[in-house]
């Protein structure tokens, strides 16, 4: 019998009958009670005993996870069940002082394998793993063709296969029939010598789960092994059609839309020997020949794309800086894009968002002792971002040039001073750093300086541009939510600029000079915010898609109310006019819209700022008007309905005026009855102009308030639509 935290064998399959091959899964959660006996099944999981040791977990595991008969322990009898399909199982085991184990599957599928065309005849054909593939095979890197001016729609892998089952009937050769993207590839792949070429749009079927997972996690592995990998740049033209000299073809890659994508960075660096091609299908020279051009576009060194140097070689935060301003269609892509630059597994959770990022992050951290993951700018807007220790997206990376370069070992300990406050930590005192996440913060054990009121990390980065040491600037978390952990809790300084603050190494002695000071460091164990705040706004999630948060108008939820400005009108009028910003004043929620004669109610205003100072501030005021009102639809005993106004305010904020301007204009109920009562405008319309100084030149722009009657109270309700001119 094992103990409980004792390694269990793994248990092999083995069937004679290869129609009786186990199915696999990708996905599966284990609840396991504290004192439970589990045996580990997977045939490549050497870890999976140690991470039992921690019940109840979540286990993501690889492909060849097999279940496809009961477990058996030495000694003990077989567990009277068996599974073959997804569903849940509660699998009573019977050694002494055990207890019900629950498994869910999920995902369980077709014994997974890579899929290959031919390029003779664009059939698909599985091979077990990348290296069985005889010959090796060809891959293409291309941008998808997501909207119709991008060119015919991708086929995808049923599309393929459906083509070749009915070519198989009718003895035609599948390669005539399928799109021209797969079939000029296929050519150009079979004229090089090459009888297999493997295309990510019609070589992973999608419908599954769980290979979309195995794709996602092995693709930077599927490029690396490609004998040779074409790039296919869409909006690159012909030899034929441009002056075929080599610095009007390097102007024409640079602008590429394929050089702005998030998935084609680790496509660029995974390869060997790598071909770009033109929308013709001309060679235009291999990532080697233009390695200096890329360089200095797009900040990826020469040397990794000429295969000199090993990407591996270079800093977390310079890999990261690579990504640049890449895009990707779905925002967690910006994460799994780059699983492969950093050696990383991990499921894809669609639907998680900007989570997806963090959870890398959370990933490297665990299995890197690189601290230049935390080492990215602070720019942000958002205060709250900016004061975590993890990045919110790749793209704040850009340009960061931190290096990781620890010192040599028992060479830093001589350098800091245990003093009082250090002592304090007596049992914690050592020479390496350690990082670790829990629910409050990252648990940090790290050397601290306190200088001029100030403190600084330093987490051993140097910037490879100025060859100075840079630290990060902490400050002490003043909110007063609740937590756990008693250990003092910092956030990344958003007092400064910038979060780190560049000074020269320390001296032999371990003195540091930051800003004229002189200070010395100690370590501390502490805690550092690593993840926005969980508070939100009413109706704010925790991971907004728009750019811009829109707060909610709570006057605008009831049924009746006089009027609604949709929040994806918003967004577009803030696209529009170029604001970054909008709050909502007097917005407050009233179960009644009658409004007594005489009254003057402070009208709902939406304030947009945030543009370049080269544009005003913009108020969009909607109130109703106590002056005068109109009988209740069919009801003339009720009390009269006030009408609706609108107006439209420019604003020239100067550095010393503050919000009161803004405040004051906001809460004005003063109107013109007679010009600003939506029903007297011409098609309940209204244009709003300004003129501006830009350059010497002056341009006038226009607001228009375009409204209509609500679909859902039309007798009662106007929805307006702005929009924003130059």
């Amino acid at each position: 019998m094992h103990s409980p935290l004792s390694p269990m064998p793994v248990i092999p399959w083995t069937s004679s009958n290869p129609r009786t091959r186990p199915t696999s899964a990708i996905g599966l959660t284990i609840a396991v009670p504290r004192r439970s006996c589990v045996a580990p099944y997977p045939r490549h999981s050497p870890h999976l005993h140690s991470l039992l040791h921690s019940p109840p977990l979540s286990l993501h595991l690889p492909s060849s996870f097999l279940l496809a008969r009961p477990i058996r322990y030495p000694s003990t009898p077989t567990p009277s069940w068996s599974v073959f399909f997804p569903v849940l199982i509660v699998a009573h085991l019977r050694p002494s002082r055990s207890t019900p184990v629950i498994v869910l599957l999920f995902d369980l599928i077709q014994e997974l394998s890579m899929w290959v065309l031919s390029t003779a005849r664009a059939e698909l054909h599985s091979f077990r793993t990348p290296e069985e593939v005889p010959g090796g095979f060809a891959a293409l890197s291309h941008t998808w063709n997501n909207e119709p001016e991008d060119g015919p729609p991708e086929q995808s892998f049923q599309d393929v296969r459906k083509i070749q089952k009915r070519c198989a009937r009718k003895g035609t050769n599948p390669r005539d029939f399928v799109g021209e993207k797969i079939r000029r590839c296929c050519e150009l792949a079979e004229s090089h010598g090459y009888k297999w070429v493997w295309i990510d749009t019609c070589c992973i079927d999608k419908t599954s789960s769980a290979e979309l997972s195995e794709a996602i996690n092995s693709m930077f592995r599927y490029y690396a092994l490609a004998r040779i990998c074409y790039g296919y740049l869409r909006d690159v033209p012909g030899l034929d059609d441009i002056c075929h000299s080599r610095s009007q073809t390097e102007e024409f890659l640079v602008r590429s839309i394929w050089l702005k994508r998030g998935w084609t960075l680790q496509e660029l660096i995974a390869p060997r020997f790598f071909l770009f091609l033109s929308k013709s299908w001309d060679i235009l020279g291999s990532k080697a020949d233009l390695a200096e051009v890329l360089e200095r576009e797009h900040d990826i060194p020469a040397t990794v794309l000429r295969l000199e140097v090993s990407h591996t070689e270079f800093s977390i935060a310079q890999r990261m800086s690579w990504f640049g301003y890449r895009q990707t269609t779905r925002v967690e892509d910006e994460a799994y894009c780059l699983l492969g630059l950093f050696d990383i597994h991990m499921p894809p959770l669609y639907g998680e968002g900007r989570n997806a990022f963090r959870r890398l992050q959370e990933e490297i951290m665990r299995q890197s002792a690189d601290t230049t993951l935390f080492a990215w700018g602070g720019h942000h807007s958002d205060k709250d971002l900016r004061s975590c220790l993890l990045a919110p997206s790749p793209s704040a990376f850009y340009l960061s040039s931190a290096a990781y370069t620890p010192p040599q070992h028992n060479e830093e300990q001589a350098h800091l001073i245990q003093n009082d406050a250090a002592l304090e930590y007596q049992d914690e005192l050592q020479d390496e750093m350690t990082f670790s996440i829990t629910p409050d913060g990252i648990l940090a054990h790290i050397p601290l300086i306190v200088c001029g009121g100030q403190t600084f990390a330093d987490l051993s980065w140097t910037d490879c541009w100025y060859k100075s040491r840079v630290l990060l600037a902490l400050q002490a978390d003043s909110s007063q939510r609740r937590r756990a952990s008693r250990r003092p809790l910092y956030i990344v300084s958003v007092r400064e600029t910038l979060r780190m603050t560049y000074t020269d190494p320390p001296s032999k002695s371990g003195i540091y000079t930051i800003r004229g000071r002189s200070a010395s460091a100690s370590w501390r164990t502490i805690l550092i915010k690593h993840r926005p705040s969980p508070h939100r706004l009413p109706g704010q999630l925790s991971d907004p898609r728009t750019p811009s948060f829109i707060p909610a108008a709570p006057t605008q939820l009831a049924l009746d109310t006089p009027f609604r400005f949709d929040e994806a009108c918003i967004q577009r009028f803030m696209c529009q006019s170029r604001m970054g910003k909008v709050e909502v004043r007097n917005g407050q929620f009233c179960e009644s819209r009658v409004v007594n004669l005489g009254n003057k109610p402070p009208p709902t205003a939406y304030i947009f700022t945030g543009g370049s100072v080269l544009f005003p501030h913009i108020i969009i005021k909607i109130g109703q008007c106590g002056q005068e009102g109109f009988p209740t639809g069919d009801q003339p005993w009720l009390p009269r309905r006030a009408p609706v106004w609108a107006k439209v305010h420019f604003v020239w904020v100067g550095r010393n005026d503050g919000p009161d301007i803004t405040t004051k204009l906001s809460d004005d109920a003063e109107h013109d009855c007679w010009g600003d009562h939506i029903m007297k405008w011409s098609r309940l319309q209204k244009s709003f102009h300004v003129d501006r100084d830009l350059f010497d030149t002056v341009v006038e722009d226009k607001i228009t308030l375009s409204f209509k009657r609500c679909p859902i109270n039309p007798g009662g309700t106007l929805v307006l639509d702005a929009s924003y001119t130059r």
